[in-house]
């Protein structure tokens, strides 16, 4: 090998050797780079729409249908509201729900005509709210909170006392007196309660 060669090929092999690979590598081998971890975008959830407080026009609007025929396996018939026996004239002048532009619907015996539960709703206005609130603290009514709502109700007792439960939403006013009270009946008034709020929110 001539003097010249021998130069130009000491001088590939340096060249190869500075760029990190030899003469009998072939291909030079590609270094991993670390590649930055994906981007993870959240996805925004749905937002649900505010349910609607619609005012119910009779008491089968009001109260669930599996509802009323648990009542009527009781032997509880409408006595009072509207499309009971009596309508609005059951009680002899109207409910303080009534009053605000609801309805008051009651269920008792149909032999001794006495009420057993009774179930009102009613929109509720703001100017109307406070009064409301004033009457429930002065009935000693005991005042507890839901996730929309301001609960005010009595345990009563199987004696004397009814137990009471009334629910006030921004918008609407939903409340159940069961005649005979105790803690077995105030925990039916709280549950029917929530099944009206079934119904009258879509």
């Amino acid at each position: 090998m001539s003097k010249h060669w021998a130069s130009a090929a000491a001088a590939v092999v340096v060249i190869m050797a500075l760029a990190g690979c030899s003469p009998d590598d072939g291909d030079a081998a590609e270094v991993p780079v670390d590649a930055p971890d994906p981007v993870v975008t959240a996805s925004a959830e749905p937002t649900a729409a505010p349910l609607t407080f619609t005012m119910p026009a009779t008491c089968a609007e009001l109260v669930p249908t599996a509802r009323i025929a648990r009542f009527e396996g009781q032997g509880l018939v409408l006595l009072g509201g509207p499309g009971g026996r009596y309508g609005t004239d059951y009680l002899g002048e109207p409910s303080p729900e009534e009053r605000l532009g609801g309805i008051t619907c009651i269920w008792g015996h149909a032999d001794s005509e006495v009420s057993s539960i009774t179930i009102s709703a009613a929109p509720l206005a703001p100017s109307s709210r406070p009064g409301i609130v004033e009457g429930f603290v002065a009935d000693g009514l005991n005042e507890g909170e839901l996730d929309d709502a301001s609960t005010f109700g009595m345990q009563g007792d199987t004696e004397l006392i009814p137990a009471v439960y009334n629910v006030l939403r921004n918008e609407s006013w939903i409340s159940v007196i069961s005649t005979v009270g105790g803690p077995a009946f105030y925990d039916e008034a709280v549950l029917v309660a929530d099944e009206v709020a079934t119904t009258v929110y879509e």
